[in-house]
């Protein structure tokens, strides 16, 4: 499918698991950095220096997938020594989700463009786009529209900031994520569908496979998008409503709210343990 934006080039993500090098390990983002910091620089690549580089520090319909803090330093590096702005969007991690007020932070690095939404509004409907003063081009009057300055949303958006910070809400996002994925990681171990385990805070992928068919060169088995979506629907069942994306809708997504606690993290691993074990029963009873 072709994109909708023209002159639009995607790069290669370090999206370990799935290296798009086929390297897999700490050389995916090594990679990943040269071959964009290569692309940018080599005159005869076909792709004319950029507007701006816009990125996602944990990808979030791409798969639950985090980003190497090493690899965003470099593409900070990369894009401030060539005077590109860098943007990242943080509509899905930003506001606590990862552990961090904002996910760049954990690479502790400064974007030239912020981009925020969801989470801000408290659950009115806000977006907001925080950029340095040095990018200010625009004229008076030139941002104006029609629904423009939502006062009810600007006021639950401040109300909100302020709950996050004064009850601590990211580094409560981190201990229920680290709770969380060492839960997760020991059902990895016994259930041989899941193939990886990976997030930020309270941002976790799971990513399922089919361990009936033969590896790739990295040592993973294929997707398994059939029992993923069996998965979510045993874990619905039972109560619990979960997300499926990634590449090949094959990675269960781990949204919870923040304020999550550790009883209710106990209560969902339970709930998607059982889903597991009965979703890959009744498929492996349908190959019987």
């Amino acid at each position: 499918m072709q994109g909708l934006i023209p002159d639009v080039h995607f790069m290669p993500y370090p999206y370990a698991y799935r290296c798009p090098f086929g390297v897999g390990g700490e050389q995916t983002h090594a990679l990943s950095s040269r071959y964009i910091e290569n692309l940018l620089d080599d005159p005869e690549s076909g792709i004319v220096t950029p507007c701006a580089f816009i990125l996602e520090v944990v990808q979030g319909e791409g798969g639950s997938i985090p980003a190497p803090v090493e690899w965003i330093r470099e593409i900070r590096r990369i894009t401030q020594e060539r005077n590109i702005p860098l943007i990242i969007d943080e509509v899905q991690t930003g506001l606590g989700r990862t552990g961090k007020l904002f996910a760049f932070e954990h690479a502790d690095i400064i974007p030239d463009v912020l981009i925020l939404s969801k989470a801000i509004g408290g659950s009115l409907p806000l977006s907001v786009v925080i950029y340095n003063e040095a990018l200010d081009v625009w004229n008076p009057g030139a941002h104006i529209g029609t629904f423009r300055g939502n006062q009810m949303a600007m006021a639950a958006g401040l109300a909100t900031l302020k709950y996050i910070k004064h009850n601590h809400i990211p580094e409560h996002a981190a201990a229920r994520g680290e709770q969380f994925m060492s839960r997760l990681n020991v059902l990895k171990q016994q259930a041989g569908c899941i193939g990886d385990v990976r997030g930020r805070g309270l941002m976790i992928g799971v990513e399922i496979v089919d361990d009936r068919q033969p590896v790739d060169q990295l040592g993973h088995h294929p997707a398994h998008k059939k029992l993923a979506a069996r998965i979510q629907q045993e874990c619905l069942q039972r109560g619990l409503i979960l997300e499926v994306g990634g590449r090949h809708s094959a990675v269960i997504r781990f949204l919870p709210p923040l304020i999550i606690t550790e009883r209710q993290i106990d209560d969902i691993f339970l709930i998607f343990s059982e889903a597991v074990h009965a979703a890959y029963a009744g498929l492996q009873h349908e190959h019987d």
